[in-house]
């Protein structure tokens, strides 16, 4: 563990922490934007979902009900724009964390092996290809990157932690030369629902 541990970047919210006690020594406070804890209420319709689900006997299996592929696959296709989606296209994990750090140990990537991802992005990313061993690379164009052992491109749109929504002409581009260069191409778009002044688009589109 101490091998994997001595690879891993201190953590964002650790190197805050000095700026946060500077902030916090202001006569006005501090706002704390640092993590997106929710504190709304929990909805009472959720509420009675979970307690009338809560007699389930038995194991759940690892890719859903069908009836919750179903849900799946024709979100892909009404919100997304996704032609010909089926059941094996489809797989609900724990959360989007925990898929995106192990996500590159799954697909077998490791030492010699390249993962990329924006230059301000999800830390997470970098965390996912140093857990496998693989070398973290950030890209501001990632067509001007070195294709030369990269296995793995992510793309973050709509963007965290920037907002930026890349458009569709923006990401054809970056699809056409993932496909030249033979680059797995992975789209984290878990904030597709929330554009603001522009519209985002899927990489699963057709167009």
């Amino acid at each position: 563990m101490s091998a994997v541990s001595s690879r891993l970047p201190v953590f964002p919210w650790d190197k805050l922490e000095p700026y946060k006690r500077t902030a916090l020594a202001h006569p006005d406070g501090i706002v704390d934007l640092s993590v997106g804890t929710p504190v709304d209420p929990v909805p009472a319709l959720i509420q009675e979902a979970l307690v009338a689900a809560a007699d389930s006997p038995g194991y759940p299996t690892v890719w859903g009900t069908p009836e919750l592929r179903d849900a799946l696959t024709g979100w892909c296709e009404r919100r997304l724009g996704a032609v010909g989606f089926a059941h094996g296209n489809v797989l609900p994990v724990v959360g989007s964390k925990e898929l995106v750090a192990w996500l590159p140990t799954q697909l077998g990537l490791g030492a010699g092996d390249k993962v990329a991802y924006p230059r301000l992005a999800y830390p997470t990313y970098e965390v996912g290809a140093r857990l496998c061993g693989a070398e973290p690379v950030v890209y501001d164009d990632p067509t001007e990157l070195d294709p030369a052992g990269l296995k793995l491109l992510w793309l973050n749109s709509p963007s965290n932690p920037t907002g930026r929504v890349l458009p569709k002409e923006e990401l054809v581009r970056i699809v056409a030369w993932a496909r030249e260069h033979g680059v797995l191409l992975l789209s984290d778009e878990c904030y597709l629902e929330l554009g603001w002044e522009a519209d985002p688009v899927s990489v699963l589109h057709p167009d």
